[in-house]
């Protein structure tokens, strides 16, 4: 920096405190430093901004943590709760197969019961002289499709053959009966010939 002297020529010269001050010969001028384009320096606070900044990114981050977390806990109850609807399908599944399974058992134990009472009467058709016997063998089965296995039936009508001689290679000659099972009531009726 120049001596305060008039021997010094006019100019900008390096201030001590950071950039230049402008020497008119006489006296030191207080005009703006020529680096800063003709703009006196501005210092900017840095802090204020930089601290904004940082809550924002908190407050961002902050909200995204805080939804990821609501978002995971409502999937995992909807996948609780569908694990429970499953899970009493599943149990109404197998409490129906289980009901179905002993209608069936109940329905094969009945044509089991009307082939005794089919029995009973061709004893007695034989006992009258009707037909001979004995009675060999006594069975009965769906006709026209019906079937004990098809719970959505609620009649069904059977043929029962009532064997009274064995003419050997599985054939048998004899009789033919009829039955008619009404589901619901668990009650039969059944009678000589074909139904």
């Amino acid at each position: 920096m120049p001596i305060n002297n008039s021997s010094t020529p006019a100019g900008w010269y390096p201030n001590p405190g950071g950039g230049q001050r402008y020497w008119d010969g006489s006296t030191w001028l207080d005009l703006p430093d020529p680096d800063s384009n003709g703009k006196p320096k501005r210092k900017i606070r840095k802090k204020p901004i930089v601290v904004a900044i940082i809550i924002v990114v908190l407050a961002v981050v902050g909200g995204a943590v805080a939804w990821k977390v609501d978002h995971d806990a409502q999937v995992a109850a909807a996948e609780e709760a569908a694990e429970r609807e499953a899970a009493r399908v599943a149990e109404e599944k197998a409490t129906q197969e289980a009901a179905d399974a002993a209608e069936r058992l109940s329905r094969s134990a009945s044509v089991t019961s009307i082939e005794s009472s089919v029995e009973e009467m061709a004893v007695e058709h034989v006992n009258d002289g009707m037909y001979d016997g004995p009675i060999l063998s006594v069975t009965c089965s769906p006709v026209n499709g019906g079937s004990t296995d098809n719970l959505s039936e609620t009649t069904t009508v059977f043929e029962c053959f009532v064997g009274t001689e064995d003419l050997g290679d599985g054939r048998m000659r004899g009789r033919t009966y009829h039955a008619t099972m009404n589901w619901t009531s668990g009650e039969y009726t059944y009678g000589f010939g074909a139904p």
